[in-house]
């Protein structure tokens, strides 16, 4: 089989690649940060949990359930700890876990821009940009997902969410706000504004691996933890230096959107080692301002890509009869519903032209003009 021509008819199917994961980590990291933050104070002497420096050398050698209890029971200043953290199974597996992801690599990069999926589901999953910081300061992540309702249907049980949240140099787990738009119309005014209905937590423990966890304050109780790796190959992340590789092609990847119709967008990753470009185009059904949640509707786009292409032809697909963070019931489907290009004039604008020929925006067209969303990643060119 040709490796490239399955990956082509995986993308364009949304079906993303089943692969294999290691066994699960003993310990929580997400609950094992606030843990070390929160309820023991760990950080009062040790700062973060990722501090590898010779006074921080009892957080080195708690990366391990046995190493954090030998520096509880060996440490003078950690005994205090002897008859409540080391009595905690639980709490010394998840603050071991913590401390275990480390600095490396460094999350403020833009390398970790791209799209991420769960192995355990299909048809599904989320983009993201990393906003780097130009010191060590705070940089920032935005992550579009696209996903479904908690039961099956057509093309109004698409569902899509955005979360945002602030990168602290040498934290590994970062915490995201979730937000929603509704009430908009497809590729036409008004604005819409997003509101939150949830929070999140987003780590990357390698440049391809990672984990995603929500918690939904929507009334639904919506909770779950999703591991993550990427869906094409990573292309400029790096875990031992501090001055990242650029890639020009590469760095066209992130968000983009029409200023007249903020609050949907698109979310573009060029990828010239798969040689494959991928789209997720957050929208509204046509008309769709009084239709609320069951008004939103995702499409991707994708299309194989050659290194220096700036305009790109591709295939737009929509994806229903899925649920939220589920496996693929047997009713889900991906449809070709259209064409487009993807043309890019410089570093910060591009256009969208659509036709759609089936689906539940057949017979629209048009051009959309897009601007980028944030700042130019290092190493942009056109």
């Amino acid at each position: 089989m040709n490796p490239s021509r399955n990956l082509l008819h995986t993308l364009a199917s949304v079906i993303f690649l089943s692969v294999l994961y290691p066994a699960p980590a003993a310990g929580d990291p997400v609950r094992g940060q606030m843990l070390f933050d929160v309820t023991y104070k760990c950080n009062a002497c040790h700062g973060g949990g990722v501090i590898t420096s010779p006074a921080n050398f009892v957080i080195g050698s708690g990366a391990t359930v046995a190493g954090l209890l030998a520096s509880i029971q060996s440490t003078p200043d950690m005994t205090l700890y002897a008859n409540t953290l080391a009595m905690n199974p639980t709490d010394l597996a998840d603050i071991a876990a913590y401390i275990a992801l480390g600095s490396a690599p460094n999350r403020d990069q833009h390398g970790f821009t791209g799209s991420w999926y769960e192995a355990a589901t299909t048809g599904q999953g989320i983009e993201l940009e990393v906003f780097p910081s130009s010191t060590l300061s705070t940089g920032s992540m935005f992550v579009s997902w696209f996903t479904f309702d908690t039961a099956a249907g057509g093309a109004d049980h698409q569902r899509w969410y955005t979360a945002s949240g602030s990168l602290v140099f040498g934290q590994p787990i970062v915490p995201l706000t979730i937000d929603q738009n509704i009430s908009g119309n497809f590729d036409a005014p008004p604005i819409t504004n997003s509101q939150p209905v949830g929070t999140a937590t987003l780590y990357f423990d390698t440049c391809t691996s990672g984990s995603f966890s929500y918690s939904f304050s929507d009334g639904t109780g919506r909770m779950g933890t999703m591991p993550l790796t990427r869906l094409t190959q990573n292309v400029t992340c790096a875990t031992t230096t501090a001055s990242y590789p650029t890639n020009a092609d590469f760095a066209l990847s992130g968000n983009w959107y029409e200023a007249a119709t903020s609050g949907q967008g698109f979310t573009v990753e060029v990828n010239p080692i798969s040689s494959y470009l991928f789209v997720a185009w957050y929208a509204y059904v046509p008309m769709g301002a009084t239709e609320g949640a069951a008004g939103q509707r995702w499409y991707t786009a994708q299309a194989p890509f050659t290194a220096g292409e700036r305009s790109i032809p591709v295939t737009i697909y929509e994806t229903t009869g899925g649920i939220f963070d589920t496996p693929m019931p047997p009713g889900q489907q991906t449809l070709a519903v259209g064409t487009a290009t993807l043309a890019f004039q410089s570093c910060t604008a591009a256009t969208f032209s659509y036709n759609f020929t089936g689906g539940s925006s057949s017979g629209l067209s048009g051009t959309i003009p897009l601007m980028r969303v944030g700042p130019v990643p290092p190493g942009c060119t056109t």
